[in-house]
């Protein structure tokens, strides 16, 4: 009935944000259409391996919604069902620090899921689906998009000790995702 939990990584002390039904507007920040669900608003200290776990009673009653609103985005893409965003947190600058003179970003950086709930005939759970990922940094929005067909390429062309090939963000996983318009691959 709500979103249980997720595991995460920050470098920075964060926020988590859920929002059930949101529009994204100007500066890609996300309001819920409807103005009875109240988005849930987590602070985070950074580390490795976090836990997000809704507070019980924050979530939604999926029940009161029908399974086809769930699971597409609503009214052409623009209204998402589930929109996750983790935010950083700009640390204070102590007014002692030497000034240059230059004026300071001030909007945070975000990372955004856009996804739906879908339900199996056969199961009772929902389960999410990512439909769109979207990087805000220094004012500026990426669009995440998947390569598709990398994961299907015949990996025993590729040697072990070629370098590169690893995602530059985790430099575990191989790279599937472009960020776009910059079209570095991670």
């Amino acid at each position: 009935k709500e979103l249980n939990s997720f595991i995460f990584f920050c470098f920075l002390t964060c926020s988590i944000t859920i929002f059930y039904f949101a529009k994204e507007g100007d500066n890609c920040k996300f309001s819920p259409v409807y103005p009875e669900i109240k988005p849930v608003k987590i602070p985070f200290k950074k580390g490795l391996g976090q836990k997000f776990c809704q507070p019980s009673g924050t979530g939604v009653d999926l029940g009161f919604f029908d399974v086809n609103d769930l699971s597409k985005p609503l009214q052409g893409e623009e209204i998402f069902p589930l929109v996750i965003s983790a935010e950083s947190c700009l640390p204070s600058i102590p007014p002692a620090e030497n000034y240059n003179g230059k004026s300071l970003d001030k909007s945070p950086h975000s990372q955004i899921t856009e996804a739906v709930l879908v339900k199996k005939s056969n199961e009772d759970h929902f389960q999410v689906k990512v439909i769109k990922q979207i990087l805000w940094i220094e004012g500026v929005r990426y669009e995440l998009r998947e390569i598709y067909g990398i994961n299907n390429s015949d990996e025993t062309n590729v040697k072990d000790d070629e370098s590169g090939k690893e995602c530059v963000i985790c430099m575990t996983e191989p790279k599937d995702t472009a960020v776009l318009p910059c079209r570095h691959m991670v």
